[in-house]
């Protein structure tokens, strides 16, 4: 175990593994540095926000109102955490682990436990939840972009009035909720903390129940039902949820609604008398509905209920044996011991703990182009749709694309300072020859509208953009721009390019018409043009008897001027291009891919990340905490699936 020890202190410190490595480490080892991460970047006070943009350069992640975490589905991602966390605490307590590990694990699941009731206390009305919240003051993300969420925001109430949090809770929000505060109820609240779970328990379950099943917002004429829509006797889903919300409320309460509120759901939907389960194959309705069993099998002690819902529980595991969700399948194998298929299931639920990486930024992937890989695929090559693994679909083999880039210039002055542009017309320029993801910043706040061609001359402050809406200079480095004043007949901007002798010549294309412009001094830049009857000059390519073009499976060179040409994909992360450049001043070659822009550095045999992966706003990284593994994981050692030797067994 030391040389481990080693291995995780590394991971810790920055990584003595590489991201594409790090999957192959031991779970116990994965499972430190999982949590570990999770306490540095996605912690607001115990509250786990799931998807948070690290910052290039620090490594680290806001939690204030001028950054970004995905606060509206927090409360959701904590109480999934907190069961997690919940069952790793049981789990060490009846294995026997030192009192000062199990302590530890107590006071984190308490931890988390208070984020959770902390999106109750904030709004200042008992029992509504937030979904999240922000530290301090002003506007959120979602109020910065005048997203339709924008009203939903309010200053916290009281003592908590430096908080900023996320109003229009949804049924899903308060039944992840109920499940996570029912598990750390029964498996880790001790002493004080079960009373404040148990008044936790009883205002969000007591605020649907004494409000005819409603959830009220803040604005009282707005509300969620938290049965939703149903025909008045079929049991479903999202039924479920709220049979398992009442349920958990009386076993901590003992209060007597709540009961009430149990047996009328179970007499008005007919469990009792079911003899079958219908429902589709749906990710995010499935997770809720597991852990909501997993609580309901160990409270409830009615043969004729738990035979109810062992026909809810098989009904899902039909739509849902084949996909290598461990949680899943952790859930429904501690219930139904004797289920067949169960070698396949732990085998396949193990290989995706197994196949999850340590560094979970979100990464743009394409397995439909890899033939050797087949579905379920691995974690760290997965797509999965949503931020909290287990309601996403591993089988989904492409997905979190890059934008392409569709031009590139590069000054004469400094071939290290690179100029690029997006499909949305966003222009970056990079100060460290494309080397580092914080290298890029971008330039366009001053651009009225999209850039769609770029070029640069002698002097790297110098730039020139064909927009949708006519040209523009800057003579700043992007700091300033200025309209370049070109004749607006001939239609649409199509291109810019400078005179490879001279920064004094400009050419600019519009869709029939093109035109020239020469100056002496700055200050005339863009001020006389006149129109060219032969179009633009020639020149030779600055890879002189080389050729490249893009390709569906990557990027095409020949060496003979185009008569033959040899696929190059050594380096690709997605071996697919949609552009491919070989601008002036620079003997490197750029291709635009769905993972992003890629660079050459010996005329197009290998290739190497140009860390402007473009997935979100601007140039940014967003990474998913983790939380998942540890629910997962937990409930596998609990349970018995995962022993000791494979929790510490290296990949083979």
């Amino acid at each position: 175990m030391r040389m481990w020890s080693l291995i995780l202190a590394g991971l810790l410190a920055g990584g003595a593994l590489g991201a594409d490595e790090s999957w192959k480490l031991p779970l116990a080892v994965k499972e430190a540095a999982i949590e570990k991460n999770i306490q540095a970047r996605h912690n607001i006070m115990g509250l786990y926000p799931s998807q948070v943009v690290v910052d290039l350069k620090t490594g680290e992640a806001d939690y204030t109102t001028a950054g970004y975490c995905d606060i509206a589905h927090a409360v959701c991602w904590t109480a999934n955490y907190l069961a997690g966390a919940s069952y790793r605490y049981a789990f060490l307590k009846k294995s026997g682990a030192p009192k000062e590990q199990v302590e530890a694990t107590r006071k984190r699941a308490e931890e988390l436990f208070e984020g959770i009731f902390r999106c109750q206390l904030v709004t200042g009305v008992r029992g509504l939840q937030a979904r999240g919240y922000a530290i301090g003051h002003g506007e959120s993300y979602e109020e910065r972009k005048g997203a339709s969420t924008s009203d939903v925001w309010r200053q916290g109430a009281g003592e908590y009035q430096d908080l900023r949090w996320r109003g229009s809770p949804s049924h899903h929000n308060y039944s992840d909720s109920i499940h996570g505060l029912g598990q750390y109820y029964d498996l880790a609240a001790v002493g004080e903390q079960k009373e404040r779970c148990r008044e936790a328990i009883d205002r969000l379950v007591g605020y649907w129940v004494d409000n005819d099943l409603k959830i009220r917002h803040f604005d009282p004429k707005r509300f969620t039902p938290i049965l939703g829509f149903h025909d008045g006797e079929t049991l479903n889903t999202r039924i479920m949820m709220a049979i398992a919300g009442a349920k958990v409320a009386h076993h901590a309460t003992g209060k007597q609604k709540y009961r009430d509120t149990y047996d009328m759901l179970i007499e008005k939907f007919h469990v009792r008398e079911m003899t079958s389960f219908k429902t589709g194959k749906d990710f995010d309705d499935a997770e809720h509905v597991f852990c909501h069993l997993e609580n309901l099998f160990r409270i409830e002690d009615d043969p004729e209920l738990l035979a109810a819902y062992r026909l809810v529980l098989d009904a899902l595991w039909a739509h849902h044996n084949n996909d290598a969700h461990s949680l899943f399948t952790y859930i429904y194998l501690s219930l139904t011991p004797e289920a067949d298929g169960r070698d396949k299931a732990l085998t396949e639920a193990l290989f995706s703990l197994q196949s999850w990486p340590t560094d979970t930024t979100l990464k743009p992937a394409m397995c439909s182009l890899d033939p050797e890989l087949k579905p379920p695929y691995p974690v760290y090559a997965a797509a999965w749709d949503n931020e909290y693994i287990w309601k996403g679909n591993l089988l989904q083999p492409d997905g979190w694309l890059s934008r392409i880039v569709v031009d590139v210039a590069v000054p004469k002055e400094d071939p290290v300072v690179i100029y690029a542009i997006d499909q949305n017309g966003e222009v970056y320029q990079s100060r460290d020859g494309a080397s580092t993801a914080a290298g890029w910043r971008p330039i366009d706040a001053k651009l009225p509208s999209p850039a769609r061609a770029i070029a640069a001359g002698q002097r790297l402050r110098k730039i020139f953009v064909a927009c949708d809406d006519g040209f523009y200079v800057s003579t700043t480095g992007g700091a300033t721009w200025t309209s370049l004043n070109v004749p607006s007949e001939g239609g649409k901007p199509k291109d810019i390019a400078v005179d490879p002798e001279t920064d004094n010549l400009i050419y600019t294309v519009r869709e029939n018409a093109a035109y020239r412009s020469h100056y002496k001094y700055d200050k005339f830049l863009g001020q006389r043009w006149e129109a060219l009857e032969g179009g633009l000059p020639k020149s030779d390519p600055p890879h002189a008897g080389l050729r490249f073009k893009p390709d569906k499976h990557g990027v095409l060179k020949s060496t003979d001027r185009g008569k033959t040409w040899q696929l190059k994909n050594d380096g690709l992360d997605i071996p697919q291009a949609a552009t491919v450049f070989t601008p002036r001043h620079s003997d490197w070659v750029f291709v635009g891919t769905p993972a992003g822009l890629y660079v050459s550095k010996d005329q197009g045999e290998t290739w190497e990340s140009g860390h402007l992966v473009l997935q979100f706003t601007k140039n940014t990284r967003r990474e998913i905490g983790g939380a998942a593994f540890i629910d997962a994981y937990w409930r596998a050692r609990y349970y018995g699936f995962i022993d000791e030797a494979a929790a510490n067994r290296a990949w083979e």
